[in-house]
């Protein structure tokens, strides 16, 4: 590890030199994100393809709607298909707002952001336990972080 203590309370962390305690923190942390970067654009690029960017033809009723990537092509990917015994899910069409449907491809197509945003959480949690776990290693004791819940 490329981490010494330096005189007057300061490190020395991947040849930054005078780093101040909260300096270092911030410099494992962008560490830790980017070695994450790569799952990080997968989420990105789910939550993207969710998001309702495409406009609808009109029909009587419906102004101005929209469509994402995602539901597009999960329901030409699953064509008719249904599920089974005429069950009915409903789904989040987002800020609050729910349809019931019992087709395969639009109930993919709805949750595909979800995907994207539950990733984007455990990503954030195992960057921040990372950080933590490497920070306490680095660090005197009385610099240490003594976060319990993650």
């Amino acid at each position: 590890m490329d981490t010494i203590e330096e005189p007057g309370g300061t490190y020395f962390y991947q040849g930054n030199a005078n780093v101040t305690p909260e300096e270092l923190f911030w410099l494992i942390f962008a560490e830790n994100q980017a070695n994450h970067l790569g799952v990080s654009a997968e989420t990105a690029a789910t939550i993207l393809a969710g998001q309702p960017l495409i406009p609808k033809r009109k029909v009587l009723g419906a102004s101005g709607s929209r469509t994402s990537i995602a539901s597009k092509v999960a329901r030409r990917i699953f064509q008719d298909a249904r599920f089974p015994d005429g069950m009915r899910v409903e789904t989040s069409i987002g800020m609050g707002k729910t349809r019931v449907t019992n087709k395969i491809g639009a109930a993919v197509g709805r949750a595909v952001p979800y995907v994207g945003y539950a990733q984007a959480m455990m990503i954030f949690g195992v960057v921040a336990r990372e950080t933590r776990n490497k920070y306490n290693l680095i660090t005197r004791p009385k610099d240490r972080i003594a976060w319990t819940y993650f």
